[in-house]
């Protein structure tokens, strides 16, 4: 009897087990073709869009433009292509940045903003296309006949652990106020990397897609590593303060999930798949969630270091000007310079060169009665 009792309870378990086993690869069968539909969907977007389909030239990433990958472009170097009625022109100046030649030391009266960041500053179809030289534009329209100037420092694929070491070269320049838009390359190039090799099982676990979905990705664990980017943000803004030079941090925009359907939800779902290479995520909404997290802890900080700051992703959301989980449309890059220009155009106001251009031309320095360029 007690043989047949046991005989009874392994079978039980048995049967248990294989069914938990058959629905389970049941289940990872159906995620996978899923997804199959989902990459589908997300070629079909990128054989559509112009800019998707030209990224790399886009967010000035062509080979040809680096003197050394993801760090430093190739001083006058230059390209072109036009694809699907767009041209993409990338030129960069003798001191290998995407803006015009500038000159050091400043002339006398000149209000000079230096923009860093990656690619999300970089970006654009030309040269005239970028945030910066947008946020250029704006400032000369609201200030006619100021002497003021916008720098485009940004350099593709790299990190605020990058402008935080490079700092006194920034400030070589002698900018009035500087502007740093980061977030994503911190979180997917460095982050996501470290919290991977923290939690291998995790990341190895995850090349289930059925184990993703059961065990969704723990948000709050990536609090501790974006301490370092928030932290690398407060050491920019405090030396800038001690050399007297404005700082503005702005959040980091996304599309937000909640805006996604169908086909455009299953590109974002495959898109970032690039971003989180070092720890997979098959679930745009995850992402999402991380950078809803890192925004909040920005805002948090940026009010209690009393920094100089705007909330991008607020005003920035819509999916339809992004291309994928960072990068704009020409239509974005544009909302992205509105979004900056009423705390840049605060910091100006507080700049000695504005205040003496403001008092009238016969108080400014002769060099300064012209703007410095049309």
């Amino acid at each position: 009897m007690r043989r047949h009792r046991l005989f009874q309870a392994l079978a039980g378990t048995w049967l248990l087990l294989s069914a938990i086993v058959t629905a389970g690869l049941g289940g990872e069968l159906w995620l996978r073709i899923e997804r199959l539909a989902s990459l589908r969907a997300s070629e079909r977007f990128r054989r559509s869009n112009v800019f998707f389909a030209n990224l790399t030239e886009l967010n000035a990433g062509t080979r040809s433009l680096w003197a050394k990958p993801w760090f430093k472009y190739r001083p006058g170097a230059r390209a072109e292509v036009v694809v699907g009625g767009e041209r993409f022109r990338i030129e960069m100046n003798s001191r290998g940045y995407r803006t015009h030649e500038f000159a050091v030391p400043k002339p006398p009266g000149l209000v000079r903003i230096a923009c860093i960041g990656g690619s999300t500053t970089v970006a654009g179809r030309t040269n005239e296309e970028t945030y910066p030289a947008l946020l250029e534009a704006k400032l000369r329209a609201l200030h006619p006949g100021l002497p003021v100037e916008v720098l485009n420092l940004g350099i593709s694929g790299v990190t605020t652990r990058h402008w935080r070491e490079r700092l006194d070269r920034v400030l070589a320049y002698e900018p009035d106020v500087i502007v740093q838009y980061d977030g994503i390359n911190d979180v997917c190039w460095l982050h996501m990397r470290r919290y991977a090799r923290a939690h291998w099982l995790r990341a190895w676990a995850y090349r289930s897609l059925l184990l993703e979905r059961l065990f969704p990705f723990p948000v709050e664990a990536m609090d501790s590593y974006l301490e370092e980017t928030l932290d690398n943000l407060g050491a920019i803004a405090r030396v800038s303060r001690e050399r007297g030079v404005g700082y503005l941090a702005g959040s980091f925009a996304t599309p937000d999930p909640r805006l996604m359907t169908g086909e455009l939800r299953r590109h974002f779902d495959v898109n970032v798949e690039f971003w989180t290479r070092f720890f997979p995520m098959h679930s745009f909404g995850t992402w999402a969630a991380i950078l809803e997290r890192y925004n909040r802890s920005f805002e948090g900080f940026a009010q209690r270091r009393h920094l100089a700051y705007v909330l991008v992703h607020r005003e920035l959301g819509d999916p339809a000007l992004f291309i994928d989980a960072c990068h704009f449309t020409p239509t974005g890059i544009g909302r992205l310079a509105e979004a900056f220009l009423p705390g840049v155009d605060a910091l100006v106001r507080e700049t000695p060169a504005y205040r003496q251009w403001a008092r009238g031309p016969a108080s400014a320095p002769p060099s300064a009665r012209q703007p410095a360029r049309p």
